[in-house]
């Protein structure tokens, strides 16, 4: 299953696609522990975002790391004092790119 948020394509790998409910009776059957309610959820991020993310020039990297602070998912650091965001955006990057050098992709963890 191929999933989109915003501008970035991902492919949902759990819980499985395939398993999940297909009606609103399999829904609200589900016992309140399932994945398919709690998560975690594991997605697989493009080759494309990767190399979207790999390819930040470091002079961007404060810009996009104060860009990013503005997202509600992200509003807790929009005190950031300690450099936070700006250390975690330069940590993603350096992942993208080690990702990208080994031919690697990027997987996303969250919960639902």
């Amino acid at each position: 299953m191929t999933s989109s948020l915003g501008l970035v394509e991902m492919v949902v790998l759990y819980p499985p696609p395939e398993g999940a409910p297909r009606s609103d009776e399999e829904w609200d059957a589900l016992p309140e522990d399932s994945p398919y309610l709690e998560g975690p959820g594991i997605m697989e991020l493009s080759a494309e975002a990767r190399d979207m993310l790999a390819s930040v020039d470091d002079a961007r990297l404060p810009m996009l790391a104060e860009q990013w602070a503005a997202i509600e998912q992200f509003s807790h650091f929009t005190d950031d004092d300690d450099g936070y965001m700006l250390s975690l955006t330069k940590d993603l990057v350096g992942l993208a790119r080690r990702a990208r050098e080994n031919d690697q992709l990027l997987y996303c963890w969250c919960s639902l």
